[in-house]
């Protein structure tokens, strides 16, 4: 049994949203595009509403449009969940208990919740009901029946806010059930605790101090005596006698680099939050055999960049069917090409792209996959890319850009070389597909203007003029900045070997290019260095530049 399908309308900043769901599927998108709360509208659905009485929702839970909306007035919350059924013991119980539907070749459960404001009663009511394919309530069910379907499937949710003092404590969720002490048969309890009297008792005797305050309090007996005469009134546990009393006190203990055994709750937060998750496994290898749905927001909470790409090995044994929420490209540079959803947010309609539906073929998509999964996969968070062909757009774009004023970083703007590993087809494909806009910065060489051909073909309706860009008339970017005000840079960076196989007079047109081309590779990177520092300290930008630059703001303000 898997869950398949998620819609939800009208809950806290989702006004509508439509998700499928696999195995794994890790959610990414901005701050507020909802990843909680789709995680919260499953608990609800799958934890918390349990009958039609009363209500478990709150009124900031409705979808309120404006800042003047009214939770009483505002349109029902509905979340409805669709289930795959691939058990056959599953499918003949819901088929008897008149649930499941058939849609084509599968075996479904459609179940929803909801809530709404009764203007009668004047308060807010919950409701849950079976559907069929048609989205109509099945009537007629018995009156178990949403308990049973709860005990059919359960739902786990871990928070970003892993506090390990709360979930190491005995009422801990997850660490409770560990320190039953009905996991100890009897006899062996009995044994363990006498053998705890006795050492108790050497320990009292053998405390010159607390043996005479037993010794002293023994005298209230006097005043106020003791029905039993048969026992000491008065006893000090140095050591708690009862299992269940030492398990209560349990804790977690870590060593240090000295070899020191330190609470856990001692230790750093990023050490407290993995065990939090190490604990969150534990727990769910003994849950009965049964499907279950696992949440969990933003597992690299805390954690080092480095021991975040490890983490994902963690997230991948742990059972049950995953959905995870992530800011961080460390873990997206693990997670499989297909288990990747973006959610972008535009008046509270929620839209949903996912990369396994970009059209990329598998060669260009293993080049894709090690470009920007497995090397920056930080990109798949921006709104926009310019795609420039390689070192000197990447470090003078930016630099640029924060002269003019700009915040690449707040406005979600990447850009991203395209010639370093992949190609370009493939990247547009992908950005098209996760909705992610682009500006293409390519050379007026014969690369280039290839890039420029197979740009148009991802256009969607998009202006070219204000996407595509080129360095004409020069070849390169390297030979425009040279027509462009900086060419005694490159002339001071220049191969003297390079030179003497090209040389023209100063006053030949073709010299800026030559001077170019000139240029050694291993020195782009250091030659865009010193155009950056004067364009700082002379405040001057050049046009190329700046018009893409503001292309690639306007596109990032458009989502």
């Amino acid at each position: 049994m898997k869950l398949y399908k998620i819609e939800i309308r009208n809950f806290r900043g989702i006004k509508s949203l439509d998700l499928t769901i696999g195995n794994t599927t890790v959610l990414i998108g901005e701050n507020n595009t909802c990843k909680t709360s789709i995680l919260e509208a499953l608990r609800f659905a799958l934890s918390v509403v349990r009958s039609q009485r009363g209500c478990s929702f709150e009124p900031f839970d409705f979808y309120l449009p404006e800042t003047s909306s009214d939770p009483s007035t505002s349109e029902p919350i509905s979340i409805r969940l669709t289930f795959n059924i691939d058990n056959e013991k599953l499918k003949g119980e819901f088929t008897r208990a008149k649930i499941a539907q058939v849609n084509e070749s599968k075996i479904q459960v459609i179940f929803k919740v909801g809530a709404s404001y009764n203007r009668d009663s004047q308060e807010f009511v919950q409701n849950w009901e079976f559907q069929n394919i048609n989205g109509q309530a099945i009537s007629g069910l018995r009156d178990t029946i949403l308990t049973e379907f709860h005990n059919t499937i359960s739902y786990f949710y871990l928070g970003a806010l892993r506090d390990a003092a709360k979930q190491f404590d005995a009422k801990g969720t997850f660490w409770r059930p560990f320190l039953k002490s009905a996991q100890i048969n009897p006899e062996t309890q009995q044994k363990i605790e006498q053998q705890l009297d006795e050492i108790n008792s050497l320990i009292i005797n053998s405390h010159e101090s607390l043996n005479k305050v037993v010794n002293v309090l023994k005298d209230i007996d006097s005043i106020v005596p003791t029905k039993n005469k048969n026992t000491d009134w008065v006893s000090v546990e140095a050591v708690p006698g009862r299992i269940f009393d030492i398990l209560a006190k349990a804790q977690v203990k870590l060593n240090a680099e000295t070899g020191a055994k330190i609470p856990l709750t001692r230790h750093g937060e990023g050490t407290q939050s993995l065990a939090v998750l190490m604990l969150f496994k534990a727990y769910l290898q003994v849950q009965k055999d049964l499907p279950f749905i696992i949440a969990l927001e933003e597992p690299e909470a805390h954690l080092h960049p480095s021991a975040i790409r490890s983490l994902w090995k963690i997230i991948e044994t742990l059972p049950g069917q995953k959905i995870i929420s992530t800011h961080s490209g460390e873990i997206l540079s693990e997670v499989p090409f297909d288990s990747i959803a973006r959610l972008n947010k535009n008046q509270g309609t929620i839209t949903v792209h996912k990369l396994k539906d970009a059209q990329i073929d598998p060669d260009d998509l293993r080049k894709f996959n090690y470009k920007i999964k497995n090397d920056r996969g930080s990109l798949l968070f921006a709104r926009c890319w310019i795609l420039g062909e390689g070192q000197t757009e990447a470090t003078i774009i930016p630099a640029a850009a924060k002269i003019l004023g700009y915040d690449f970083e707040q406005l979600g703007i990447r850009v991203v070389g395209s010639q370093e590993g992949c190609p370009i087809s493939p990247l547009l494909s992908a950005a098209n597909t996760l909705g992610i806009q682009w500006v293409v910065l390519a050379d007026h060489d014969d690369q280039g203007l290839a890039n420029i051909k197979n740009a148009k073909q991802f256009l969607n309706g998009r202006n070219e003029a204000e996407t595509l860009f080129t360095a004409k008339p020069e070849k390169t970017i390297e030979s425009y900045l040279c027509n462009n005000g900086f060419l005694s840079i490159y002339e001071k960076l220049k191969s003297d070997q390079k030179w003497e196989k090209i040389k023209v007079d100063k006053s030949d047109p073709a010299y800026p290019q030559r001077i170019a081309e000139a240029l050694p590779d291993k020195k782009k990177t250091q030659a865009a260095m010193e155009v950056v520092k004067i364009m700082d300290e002379e405040n001057i930008i050049p046009s190329l530049i700046k018009d893409v630059i503001e292309a690639a703001v306007k596109a990032a303000q458009e989502i």
